[in-house]
């Protein structure tokens, strides 16, 4: 899709936007389809291409079996990007103008010009010249080619294969399971729409709500221990006196006495 998104980039930012969601989404288009799990509808719509091949260019459909060259080896990168890619680029703008003004019929039915023009070529070539040129250089120009394009979305009309959906261009009897548009091609919701988030709750937590703070143990106290009394300042000592004649005993002095 970013290729889709890309060519949209030449409109304002809000334009783009809203383009892309009318392909997406609009009947004309539709193009949620192609890019869904499972592909529903660009399975539908190389079912339809083969019908066209095997009603409109059986020779070149045989000569494609006979060499194991599956259609879905090209179709996707046809239909999901409408050519992008895959043809000049002058080309391809005008491409894009006739999708966006006359819808997927314009997908089939450019598939269907591509085989056609190179139609004797791709007679003459094996699996691999089938792989690589797929369908190799553009011999015509613009104007020529969007001629042809229109003549085939005629000559489809007129064989009700014109539009690929179910009922539409064709008969509906041709609409067999696994060809017919259903709900899984389509959105669930409206696009651009963003999932309502839940109200966002208080930065802080209320007082009521915050869990009580947490004490940490204490560690058991071991056994008392007794404070050592000071010792001497530096440089002094303690000298005991003699006791006194009279057998008193005297306190201790204290001498200054360099040590």
């Amino acid at each position: 899709m970013s290729e889709i998104a890309a060519i949209l980039m030449f409109l304002p930012e809000e334009d783009a936007f809203w383009a892309l969601a009318q392909l997406m989404t609009d009947d004309r288009h539709a193009m949620h389809g192609f890019f869904v799990p499972g592909f529903p509808k660009l399975l539908r719509f190389q079912a339809h291409h083969e019908r066209i091949l095997q009603r409109a260019l059986p020779d070149l459909r045989k000569h494609m079996d006979e060499e194991q060259m599956s259609t879905g080896i090209y179709t996707p990168k046809w239909f999901l990007q409408c050519f992008l890619g895959r043809t000049p680029f002058s080309l391809t703008l005008k491409l894009w103008d006739a999708y966006v003004l006359d819808g997927e019929r314009v997908l089939t039915a450019m598939a269907y010009t591509i085989l056609k023009v190179h139609r004797k070529r791709l007679l003459k070539l094996p699996l691999e010249g089938l792989r690589e040129d797929e369908p190799g250089p553009w011999a015509q120009e613009d104007e020529p080619v969007l001629r042809h394009l229109r003549a085939s979305m005629t000559q489809l009309r007129r064989m009700r294969l014109g539009d690929p959906r179910p009922g539409l261009g064709r008969r509906a009897p041709t609409a067999g399971p696994g060809h017919q548009s259903g709900p899984e091609e389509f959105p669930t919701r409206p696009l651009g729409l963003e999932r309502v988030s839940p109200a966002p709750g208080p930065l802080l937590p209320s007082p009521a709500s915050e869990p009580p703070p947490r004490v940490e143990e204490q560690a058991s106290p071991g056994p008392a221990t007794q404070p050592e009394p000071p010792g001497p300042p530096p440089g002094q000592a303690i000298v005991q006196l003699p006791p006194p004649s009279n057998g008193t005993p005297s306190p201790p002095s204290q001498c200054n006495k360099m040590v």
